[in-house]
């Protein structure tokens, strides 16, 4: 088992996201109602969720996050072949339809957001409808930002 990244933070007692934001528990107050939504509402499936998170914390570089299962991610069944086949998501028969949808905005939104294609949307909104499509790219932006923010104040 690896140990958890450290924090170039003093007072950080690791470099997770949880021990970032202990650093300023107001801020930590305003996340975890906010990214529990995200989850708990359910309007996306968390599998795609899961597999979106995990990409983009690939993308960035992140191999802790990238390593790290969330609770809601594993009750929904997301396994490990999947995880496996991730960086091949676009030729891969194991990706539906919707997940390929969903991959394909998170992965252009963490390269160039401005890239993101009208069709693109109108897939993703096909799939899962316009409510959905909102709390996914704000899932979206969540996973992108507080990876970016987890890799700026952890130390390597």
């Amino acid at each position: 088992m690896t140990s958890p990244p450290r924090s170039w933070l003093a007072t950080a007692p690791d470099g997770t996201l949880d021990g970032l934001l202990s650093v300023r528990p107001e801020l930590a107050a305003l996340h975890e109602p906010f990214a529990a939504t995200v989850w708990e509402d359910r309007l996306v499936d968390p599998v795609v969720l899961e597999l979106c998170r995990v990409r983009i914390a690939q993308l960035h570089g992140d191999a802790a996050e990238a390593a790290r299962r969330t609770p809601e991610g594993l009750a929904a069944g997301c396994g490990g072949e999947l995880f496996e086949a991730l960086p091949r998501w676009p030729a891969d028969p194991a990706f539906t339809a919707v997940q390929r949808a969903a991959l394909a905005v998170a992965e252009q939104f963490v390269v160039d957001a401005h890239g993101v294609t009208d069709e693109q949307v109108a897939e993703l909104v096909d799939h899962l409808g316009a409510g959905a499509t909102v709390a996914f790219t704000a899932a979206v932006g969540l996973f992108d930002g507080f990876t970016r923010f987890r890799r700026v104040l952890q130390e390597e």
